[in-house]
C-alpha cells in the first residue's frame, strides 16, 4: 500500500508547471516580433510586441504558453492592434518550475507599468485570475477581456482536491500550507471576484458553455461582480478550445472597438 502524500507534497504538487516549449506555429509568431526584457526581483523576463496601434496584452493560463494565445493576437494585429505576449513564471521559455503568484503578479504588475500606453488586457483561464488580482490603480487600459477564468484560489484548491481524491484533513492541511506560504489573506488576495468588486473599467467575461473544468455559473459570478461588465457565453466551447473560435475573436474586435 502507497504512502499518502505530506501536505508539503501536496503544496509543491499545487504550484507544480507542466512546462511546453513553443510549438513551431508560436514559433514563426515570435520571429516576426521584436523581443524586449523585463527585470522583476532580480530575474529576467522576455516579452514579445509586434504590430502598430492601441496596445493590447495577452495572458495565457496554466500548463501552457504564450502559444496558445496567437490565434487571437494574429487577428488584433490584422485589424490594426499592437499585440504584446509574454511567458507566465514558470511556464513555457520563462524561468522557474512552479507557479509561484507572487512572482506572476509582479511580472504582472512590472509589465503594466511598462506598457504606459496599453488599451486592453486579454486573458484565459488562470491568466484571468492573475491579471485581475495583479490590477492597481494605476494600470492604465481601458478595457479587459476574461475567457474561461476560475473565479478564486479557494476554487482550485478544491479542484485539485477533487482530482486528487484527497480527504477533508488532506484539504484542510493544504489550506493551511497556503496560508503558511503566503499569508491568510491569500484567498482575497488571488480571487478574480474579490479583484472584480474593486475594478472600475468596462470588462467582458466570455465562458464556454461545455466547459467542464470550469463551469459556466463562475463566470456569471464574475460578471455579477464586476458592475462594468457583459457576459458572452459561447455555446458548445470548452475549457481549452475557446481559444481558437472564430466566434470568440469576433467578441473580443467588437468589445475592443467599443473601448477605443
Amino acid at each position: 500500500m502507497s504512502q499518502a502524500p505530506s501536505v508539503d507534497d501536496l503544496f509543491e504538487k499545487f504550484y507544480a508547471v507542466v512546462k511546453l516549449p513553443h510549438d513551431p506555429f508560436a514559433k514563426a509568431f515570435l520571429n516576426r516580433c521584436q523581443s524586449h526584457t523585463l527585470k522583476v526581483n532580480g530575474r529576467f523576463y522576455k516579452y514579445f510586441q509586434s504590430g502598430k496601434g492601441p496596445t493590447v496584452l495577452l495572458v495565457h493560463g496554466l500548463h501552457t504558453n504564450l502559444g496558445s494565445m496567437v490565434a487571437i493576437a494574429e487577428d488584433l494585429l490584422a485589424q490594426g492592434y499592437r499585440v504584446v505576449l509574454f511567458d507566465v513564471p514558470a511556464h513555457g521559455e520563462a524561468l522557474g518550475t512552479a507557479g509561484d503568484p507572487t512572482e506572476i503578479r509582479a511580472v504582472l504588475r512590472g509589465l503594466y507599468g511598462r506598457l504606459t500606453d496599453l488599451h486592453a488586457v486579454v486573458c484565459h483561464s488562470m491568466g484571468g485570475l492573475w491579471a485581475l488580482t495583479a490590477w492597481h490603480g494605476e494600470v492604465g487600459a481601458r478595457t479587459v477581456v476574461s475567457i474561461s477564468s476560475p473565479p478564486s484560489t479557494m476554487f482550485l484548491v478544491e479542484k485539485f482536491a477533487e482530482l486528487e481524491g484527497l480527504d477533508s484533513e488532506r484539504v484542510q492541511g493544504l489550506v493551511e500550507r497556503i496560508e503558511d506560504g503566503f499569508g491568510e489573506t491569500v484567498w482575497s488576495e488571488y480571487s478574480a471576484l474579490e479583484a472584480a468588486r474593486t475594478l472600475d473599467v468596462p470588462g467582458l467575461v466570455i465562458h464556454g458553455s461545455a466547459d467542464d473544468f470550469v463551469p459556466p455559473g463562475h463566470a456569471e459570478e464574475l460578471h455579477a461582480s464586476w458592475r462594468r461588465s457583459e457576459l458572452e457565453l459561447v455555446e458548445g466551447a470548452g475549457h481549452f478550445d475557446i481559444v481558437e473560435s472564430p466566434a470568440v475573436r469576433k467578441m473580443i474586435s467588437a468589445h475592443l472597438r467599443n473601448t477605443e
